[in-house]
Order: C-alpha cells, then sequence, then structure tokens
C-alpha cells in the first residue's frame, strides 16, 4: 500500500501576509486608475510644435496641432493624420474650429498670447509650452507631465535629455566663431545670444558673434558691413517664411557677393539649416547639439 505525503498546509500568517500584499497592490492599481481615466477624457490641442511632440513622448496625442511654418520635417511620425489647426497673428487659431473640437486644455506659445483671453472665455484651460532656451525646455516638460497627469514620464524624459545633452557637449577640438543668421527673404537678422539657436550654437562650443547688436525678442537687423567686419568663420543661415519661397532665400544666401570676404566663405563654410531646429525648442535638444557640431561646426 502507498502512502501518500500529505502537502505542507500554508501557515495561517503566510496566508495574512499573502493578503496584504495583495491589498496594496490593488490599493494602488485604484490609485492609478483614476488618473489614467482623467488623462483619456482630456481634449488637448497642441498649438506648438514643442507642446505636440513632447505628448508624443508622454504617451498621449493631440487632438489637434497648430500648423509648423518652414515645413514639418521634425514632426513626429504618430502625429500623422491629426487634424492641422491654421494659425494667424495675432491670436493663433480660428475660435470657432476650435469651439467645434471642444478641446478642454491648449498648449499654445508666447507669440499667441493675444488669443489667449477668448480661448479662456470658451471654457479652454490655456497653458503656455513652448520654451525658449534650454532651462526652459525642462521646466516646459514638467509642467505638462503635471497637466496630464504623466509626472513619471515627464522625468524619466528629463533624464533621457540630461544624459543626451551631457554627451552632445564634451570634447570641443575648436571654438569657431559663429554668425547665425535668420533670412527672411533679402532681410538679414541675427540671431542673439537670447534666442534658442544662439543657445544651441553656443552649447556647441561655437563662439556667437552678433555684431554687437541687442533686442528682446532673439533677433536683431544687421547689415552686410556688420557680417563682413565680424569676420565670422561659420555662418548658419535659417531661412523662414512658407515652405515655398526657402529655396530662393536659400540660394540668395548662399550666393549672398556681399559675405564672399569672410572667412566662411573663403574657406566654404556657409551653411543653410531648414528643419527648424535652430528656430523651434524641442526635447531633442542633446541630438540637434550634436548635428550643429557635426555638420556645421566640425569640432568633434
Amino acid at each position: 500500500m502507498t502512502t501518500v505525503a500529505a502537502r505542507p498546509q500554508p501557515s495561517f500568517s503566510r496566508l495574512i501576509g499573502l493578503v496584504t500584499v495583495l491589498a496594496v497592490f490593488f490599493a494602488g492599481f485604484a490609485m492609478l486608475a483614476p488618473q489614467a481615466d482623467a488623462a483619456k477624457r482630456q481634449r488637448v490641442v497642441a498649438i506648438s510644435p514643442f507642446a505636440a511632440a513632447t505628448m508624443v513622448k508622454l504617451g498621449m496625442k493631440p487632438i489637434a496641432v497648430g500648423q509648423t511654418l518652414g515645413g514639418d520635417r521634425r514632426k513626429p511620425k504618430q502625429l500623422n493624420g491629426i487634424p492641422v489647426l491654421k494659425l494667424s497673428h495675432p491670436n493663433g487659431p480660428n475660435l470657432e474650429r476650435l469651439a467645434q473640437i471642444r478641446p478642454t486644455i491648449v498648449f499654445t506659445s508666447s507669440r499667441w498670447a493675444k488669443g489667449t483671453s477668448a480661448m479662456r472665455q470658451l471654457g479652454i484651460r490655456v497653458v503656455n509650452a513652448d520654451p525658449t532656451t534650454v532651462g526652459g525646455v525642462y521646466k516646459s516638460v514638467t509642467l505638462m507631465g503635471r497637466v496630464l497627469r504623466r509626472q513619471k514620464q515627464a522625468n524619466a524624459l528629463k533624464r533621457r535629455m540630461n544624459s543626451q545633452i551631457r554627451f552632445a557637449t564634451r570634447n570641443f577640438k575648436s571654438r569657431p566663431k559663429v554668425m547665425l543668421m535668420l533670412g527672411v527673404g533679402r532681410t538679414p537678422f541675427t540671431f542673439l545670444k537670447n534666442s534658442w539657436g544662439g543657445e544651441i550654437v553656443s552649447k556647441a562650443g561655437g563662439i556667437l558673434v552678433t555684431g554687437g547688436a541687442s533686442g528682446q525678442g532673439g533677433f536683431a537687423r544687421i547689415s552686410d558691413e556688420v557680417v563682413v567686419a565680424e569676420n565670422p568663420d561659420v555662418i548658419i543661415a535659417v531661412p523662414h517664411g512658407s515652405v515655398t519661397d526657402i529655396s530662393e532665400v536659400s540660394d540668395y544666401i548662399l550666393n549672398n557677393e556681399a559675405w564672399q570676404t569672410t572667412n566662411a566663405f573663403k574657406s566654404k563654410r556657409v551653411f543653410v539649416s531648414v528643419d527648424n531646429e535652430l528656430l523651434q525648442a524641442g526635447t531633442d535638444v542633446g541630438p540637434v547639439i550634436q548635428k550643429v557640431r557635426r555638420q556645421f561646426l566640425k569640432n568633434w
């Protein structure tokens, strides 16, 4: 006769411990569920390209985005097919169109500040999320994470950005003098140190020269004579305007006879940047700095 050994029975204390663990787990899940549901109920319009791209990084999609002047080469593929709202100075999106799509939150930019009051009268929460400095990028990601209830994802994104920036700003072999030009038709403006592009060039190891120009908006008109006097080692031109005008503006910049005596022209270091990377803030700060160093400054 075969005797089957009895299975050991779990002790009462072990059962109590298991029940406690399960209770904590389900309590935590219950606390997270309302947050997830609330996030799903939010109908968000991202007027600024920064806000739209950041939402994707945080695991969400807007119901509509603002149009991007100069093309949308940096637009995440996850935003393909999402409605695009036309933006008109100084108010931004058309209020009637905005009311039709019924957003609960609009992430906007300071350039559309005059439209903020009217949007709020529609019962929309309006949040400025379009930074102009690298430090501002971290603050805007934190703000968006809080508004969208995606703090964990926002913190992870900031850590990733910080790591990328540290890698991109090491080991400068040279620090060339750089003049960063905004091309609006045939009128040259220089990027100032308080502009997004100016900060990117500085972090990439370039010495930004401006001919002593100053201004609050990040840009200042500059003459060809000042460009020649500054004699930059590198000229980076950023055409601004509609997509159809960019080719013409780029051609004018690359063949501007007035700049022919500069070191930049003599060494064939006059470049055109058309991806909005030096005009528009993004969470891809590290990769943009790397690109500027690799393609324009060549100081790795």
